[in-house]
């Protein structure tokens, strides 16, 4: 959503973060992409200005674990990183721009402890769903988001190295992303550590 031409302008970066960014900032000809893996947190995360519909604010409690337990500040400047639910309106609009073929989730370990996480699959605007991402700034920043909710789980998953050993509403939380998105998710970030990576 940062990205310069498709993202929520004049909330955006100076530059192509989707593939096609690939095709333009490399030189690299369309004919040689193959595979094109989406890199998605197991929540959602906003630097900066700009509509953030599934917001968490810092002051709730789960938006204060999001960010602190996740260590959402920024590499370089460390500012602070906004955290939300789940959107998949978002990421179904990225997956149109991009192509996904797979996807790897990543830090899902920050949300063991939660009694409940939510997805945002669906936006509504005064009153009626919408089909799409909308285009506009003022619209995006009044959406009423549609949320499913799913239990959470306890359990410590960073040593977990199978998917079928996560704990099973764990596992419901992944599968039903995959659902949302209908794209396969092949890899599963549980830990911080290199090769805390589950392969699904």
């Amino acid at each position: 959503m940062l990205d310069i031409d498709f993202g929520t302008y004049p909330f955006v970066t100076s530059s192509n973060p989707t593939i096609g960014g690939c095709v333009t900032g490399l030189g690299l000809s369309p004919k040689k992409i193959g595979d094109v893996i989406g890199v998605v947190k197991a929540y959602t995360t906003r630097v900066g200005e700009g509509p953030f519909p599934t917001e968490l604010l810092y002051e709730t409690p789960q938006g204060k674990t999001l960010r602190d337990v996740g260590r959402e500040f920024g590499t370089t400047t460390g500012r602070p990183r906004r955290c939300g639910w789940l959107d998949t309106v978002v990421l179904n609009y990225t997956n149109l721009l991009n192509g996904y073929t797979s996807i790897n989730l990543t830090k899902l370990d920050i949300l063991t402890g939660f009694e409940t996480l939510k997805i945002g699959y669906q936006y509504k605007y005064k009153g009626k769903v919408l089909t799409s991402m909308p285009s506009s700034l003022d619209v995006l920043s009044n959406v009423e988001v549609q949320y499913e909710e799913l239990p959470g789980w306890k359990e410590d998953i960073s040593k977990v190295t199978k998917f079928e050993d996560l704990p099973k509403n764990c596992q419901n939380y992944v599968n039903r992303i995959e659902e949302l998105l209908n794209v396969p998710i092949k890899w599963i970030g549980v830990g911080a550590g290199r090769h805390s990576l589950i392969s699904k």
